[in-house]
């Protein structure tokens, strides 16, 4: 029996859905990522993390990755974690904006002391967002 491009389509669409259901597969539809039964919304300041099993509001968070990384552990059940992805969020943040109000400062300062020590809080500013983005990015890949 030959098998029709219904039930191929069909066949192929259960073996997707089965490993979606066992795997946190991050899924972008509209202007939503979901992970599993999990979904994260931008707005205009932010993220906004969703669990659909629950019908619960779960946080509200700064940047993409940090939505992300929450999302997973809730996906896997590690909700012990949430609250160190929520610490580390808020510093990113604090770091980001010390690194805009820097760089401000350094391009538009006329003294040359204001200027060198404005550069180098920049430098310290950045390689911590880059610090801090990467121990995000660890709980979003489970190392």
């Amino acid at each position: 029996m030959n098998p029709t491009n219904r039930d191929v389509i069909q066949h192929l669409n259960e073996i997707i859905e089965d490993g979606v259901s066992r795997y946190p597969v991050p899924v972008k539809k509209g202007n939503s990522i979901r992970i599993k039964n999990v979904v994260v919304r931008k707005n205009k300041k932010g993220y906004h993390i969703f669990n659909l099993a629950d019908k619960e509001y779960h946080n509200y968070t700064y940047s993409l990755a940090t939505a992300l990384a929450i999302a997973h552990t809730i996906a896997v059940d590690k909700c012990s974690d949430v609250e160190k992805i929520e610490y580390l969020d808020a510093k990113l943040s604090k770091y980001y904006n010390d690194a805009i109000f820097h760089k401000y400062t350094l391009e538009h300062s006329d003294d040359e002391i204001r200027r060198d020590s404005a550069e180098m809080r920049y430098d310290i500013a950045l390689d911590e967002c880059r610090r801090l983005k990467q121990q995000i990015e660890d709980y979003i890949f489970d190392k």
